[in-house]
């Protein structure tokens, strides 16, 4: 199930009911307290930022890496998965701004990831996904934005971690983060263009490092090669 199904069901349908009871004997002639209940009906206020970040934090800690190295085949398609939770706090207060700015960034990261696969040539199909799209058969490149917003000091931070996926095997290419200052006065036009510019040199990082997961001339003979039985010259 995806994070953003999760929340947005949590938030709706979930209530939490916390019950104590004041210490100490009941005043003589008196019946013992009974226990208070607090109702929090609204759990959208008090339940969900806190849902939404944790996560969004274990969202990328949920596995461990295995032992064996993904290697990329030609012969495959690659399906690249962006995962971005807005701010929760913005989703609880003002849920319309939060789903317009996390729509904002994926158009962003789209736009910047399709750039990039041009540049690089990658020797493999790829296909980026959207929200809701599932991948098909084949490796996966899972991008999470840990952070891609603007921060109270006004900096545009974005900071991604990047992991692939193939037959059950996961391989963390690693975190890449960046921050710089957007334009002063800058329209809605050009903050766009500075979040991009923003999300570019991680990303860009990232495709160095997914490059290394195409065999070489060598690796590939290597993997290639018949095993040699034992006391076999």
């Amino acid at each position: 199930m995806r994070f953003d199904t999760l929340h947005s069901n949590y938030a709706q349908d979930t209530q939490i009911e916390f019950k104590f009871c004041l210490h100490g004997q009941p005043t003589p002639g008196t019946t013992p307290t009974e226990p208070k209940t607090l109702n929090f009906q609204s759990t959208k206020n008090v339940v969900a930022p806190l849902l939404g970040l944790l996560l969004a934090a274990c969202a990328s800690i949920d596995s461990q890496d295995t032992e064996q190295y993904i290697f990329l085949e030609e012969a495959e398609a690659l399906f690249i998965e962006f995962n971005h939770s807005g701010n929760p706090l913005y989703e609880s207060s003002m849920p319309e701004l939060a789903n317009n700015m996390e729509k904002d960034r994926r158009q962003d990261f789209t736009q910047v990831m399709q750039e990039l696969l041009h540049d690089y040539q990658l020797p493999i199909q790829t296909y980026v996904l959207g929200k809701r799209e599932e991948p098909g058969d084949g490796p996966v490149l899972k991008i999470y934005a840990m952070r891609f917003e603007q921060d109270r000091t006004g900096d545009l931070v974005a900071t991604i971690q990047a992991r692939l996926t193939k037959h059950g095997e996961l391989n963390t290419l690693g975190t890449y983060s960046q921050r710089e200052t957007p334009p002063a006065g800058a329209n809605r036009q050009r903050m766009d263009e500075a979040f991009r510019d923003v999300i570019r040199k991680p990303l860009r990082i990232m495709m160095d490092d997914l490059f290394r997961h195409f065999p070489t001339l060598e690796e590939r003979k290597s993997v290639n090669a018949p095993l040699i039985g034992i006391g076999e010259n």
